[in-house]
Formats: C-alpha cells, sequence, structure tokens
C-alpha cells in the first residue's frame, strides 16, 4: 500500500519481491472509499472508476431486465439477519420461554419476500437457516441436506420458502410472552417497542422502514437509529443496543464459520450470550 488518504482512497502498487510477481499483471490499483454506493456508482459511470461492487437499488430493476453486459450477479455464502441482545431492557421481567416467543413472534412479522422485491432486488434467497444454502459440510458434502433429522423448506418457483408473514401466529405468541391484545393490536397496558440499530446505508435504511411497518401491523413500535460503520460495530460488540442489523459472509466454506460467532468468547457474540 502506497498511499491511503482517509474515508476516500487507497492507492496499492505491485511488490516485485512477491514470489509469483511475474504472474501479477496490475501494476497500481486505484480503490476508492466511499459508504455511499450512488456516490460510487456515479463515478463508475463517469469512467473515473473501472469497477463498482455496488448499484443504487432503484437503478438495479432495469439494468437487471437489459441483461446489461457490464452488471454481474455473483452469489455469496452468507446470510442478513436480525440480532437481538439478550441482555437489553426488551426482554425485561420475561422468562427465557417469553423471551423466546416474542423473538418469534418479531420473526413471523418480517415479510422477507417483500423485502426481496422492492429493496435488494437480486433475488435473493430467503433465509430459513442461518447457515446458507450450498455451504459444505467439512468431510464433501453439502451442510444443509435433507435427512432423516431434519428436511429444510422447499422453494417455491421464485426461489422463495414457506416463510410467509403469519400475523395471527405473532399474535398467539406475544401472548404467551405476555402481552395483551384489543383485537389485533396491542393493548396500551403492555406496549412493545423497538430500538433497531443500522449503519447508514440506504439499502439498510429501506430494510429497516420496512419492518417498522411490518410490526406496526400488530401495534409494535420502532425506532431506527443509524450511525457510521465504525461506531455501529462498536455499539454493537458492546451490547449498547436492543436489536441490529447482521450480517456475515463466510470467510471460508465451512459452517463453524457461521456458527462460531454464536459461542460466548466469540468477539461476533454481538447478542451477549453468556455474558
Amino acid at each position: 500500500m502506497k498511499e491511503w488518504k482517509h474515508k476516500e482512497s487507497m492507492t496499492f502498487e505491485k511488490n516485485p519481491n512477491y514470489h509469483r510477481a511475474d504472474e501479477v499483471k496490475i501494476e497500481t490499483l486505484n480503490q476508492m472509499l466511499t459508504n455511499d454506493v450512488a456516490t460510487a456508482f456515479s463515478a463508475y459511470k463517469a469512467g473515473d472508476l473501472d469497477f463498482s461492487n455496488g448499484i443504487p437499488t432503484d437503478e438495479l430493476p432495469a439494468l437487471l431486465k437489459e441483461n446489461n453486459p457490464e452488471v454481474h450477479k455473483v452469489s455469496l455464502l452468507g446470510t442478513y439477519y436480525i440480532t437481538f441482545n439478550v441482555k437489553s431492557d426488551l426482554f425485561d421481567g420475561k422468562t427465557l420461554e417469553q423471551a423466546k416467543a416474542m423473538r418469534k413472534a418479531i420473526a413471523c412479522l418480517i415479510d422477507r419476500a417483500y423485502i426481496v422485491d422492492t429493496v435488494t432486488q437480486a433475488g435473493q434467497i430467503l433465509a430459513n437457516a442461518f447457515v446458507p444454502e450450498g455451504m459444505s459440510d467439512g468431510h464433501g458434502g453439502i451442510f444443509r441436506e435433507n435427512d432423516e433429522d431434519y428436511s429444510y423448506p422447499v422453494a417455491d418457483e421464485k426461489g422463495y420458502y414457506s416463510l410467509e408473514v403469519d400475523n395471527d401466529k405473532a399474535i398467539e405468541l406475544l401472548k404467551e410472552a405476555g402481552f395483551e391484545f384489543d383485537g389485533d393490536k396491542l393493548s396500551s397496558a403492555t406496549p412493545l417497542h423497538l430500538d433497531y440499530l443500522t449503519n447508514k446505508s440506504e439499502s439498510h435504511q429501506k430494510i429497516a422502514e420496512l419492518i417498522q411497518q411490518d410490526l406496526a401491523e400488530v401495534g409494535i413500535t420502532m425506532t431506527i437509529d443509524q450511525m457510521d460503520w465504525a461506531t455501529f460495530l462498536n455499539e454493537r460488540a458492546a451490547g449498547h443496543f436492543m436489536v441490529a442489523r447482521g450480517g456475515l459472509v463466510a470467510d471460508y466454506n465451512d459452517p463453524v464459520n457461521m456458527l462460531e460467532c454464536w459461542g460466548s468468547q466469540s468477539n461476533m457474540n454481538d447478542a451477549q450470550l453468556g455474558k
């Protein structure tokens, strides 16, 4: 690395001491640093960048429909999820079973398919487990294959799973957790409010707003708190949140890379499990 302008750019040059330097064809690499996908994409369209790894969501549908040869969809072994801080005030006074029912109820309310159709818009597969599809089992096979102990839901023609919104089930679970209802809305006697933490990004903001709308269907209120990337990571790791956006793309093709983040000593244990 020859130059680093904080939050602006990084410049890399070929290292002649690399043991296969003769195979490295690029002499210099200039990398633009920005959290704004629209800014990076504008720079690409202006010819200032040769490559951009993001497209603004409002431009994506037309580009995909046109089969633009410059647009490439690349699959990732990863999962976008919501993490609950099990030590937060959200679960004060609740038993472990009641807290579990609350989390399951919120999961029942979120319209994952609508998020894919209107925000991410690249045909993402709905997550029905934390370990993504196609991940190796570490022994030459696939981790998520049906067996006598468990069968995964079958995808429909759009690649979606049976993860339909179920408000009735959510209400049933919330009642198990001790909440009262006036019809299909939470009673003012037992309100439920979530503070949702995310980093600054157009798509993350839109996803959070859709979740906010979904939860409002049964009277749950939610505020959205956006932070810069570094602050977001620090606050989440320190447990200074109630509910937060999460996302993990595997570093290597083994399920332990996903599952180890739930260990009590893991630096990815944002849920504060066992702390």
